[in-house]
């Protein structure tokens, strides 16, 4: 199998016709996906969804919910085959970057297991606040503590 190569990666905001490719993604990435009708509530509802392509492959997704001075990372998904590429880092730091000033702290939760993203979010600055225990539902029925997570932005948004 040949690593993947970013030849034209583009960010942009994802729309209610997106949705069944963003369910898609969310089946490769996730034991636990979101449907194609989560993703249309949640961006009916006011949360946005961000994209990053390359030459027109959806290849990871992040949606947002935005409340006063915080916003909450709701979802992230990476295409399985685009994984340890720095995508996810990448989509995120221009997430943050972007944030209007008025932000003062992100905040998100994520399965205790996610080594991976859990690194990243360390990685990022993110601290780690607590735990959901028996948040997320497991792969042989059990369930999965989430772990709470949080950055503090400074005046600048970033």
């Amino acid at each position: 199998m040949s690593l993947p190569v970013a030849v034209g990666l583009r960010k942009r905001l994802a729309g209610v016709t997106d949705c069944a490719a963003l369910a898609a993604l969310a089946r490769s990435a996730h034991s636990h996906p979101w449907n194609e009708t989560q993703y249309r509530q949640s961006l009916e509802s006011g949360h946005q969804g961000w994209l990053l392509e390359n030459e027109g492959e959806m290849i990871a997704c992040c949606v947002i919910s935005h409340l006063f001075d915080e916003v909450e990372i709701l979802d992230v998904a990476v295409a399985p085959n685009w994984r340890r590429h720095g995508i996810a880092e990448r989509l995120l730091k221009g997430l943050i970057t972007e944030l209007p000033d008025d932000i003062r702290r992100l905040l998100l939760e994520v399965r205790s297991s996610n080594l991976a993203a859990l690194s990243l979010y360390r990685k990022l600055g993110f601290s780690e606040d607590g735990l959901r225990k028996n948040y997320y539902p497991a792969e042989n029925g059990s369930r999965e503590n989430a772990v709470l997570m949080s950055l503090a932005l400074d005046d600048s948004g970033s």
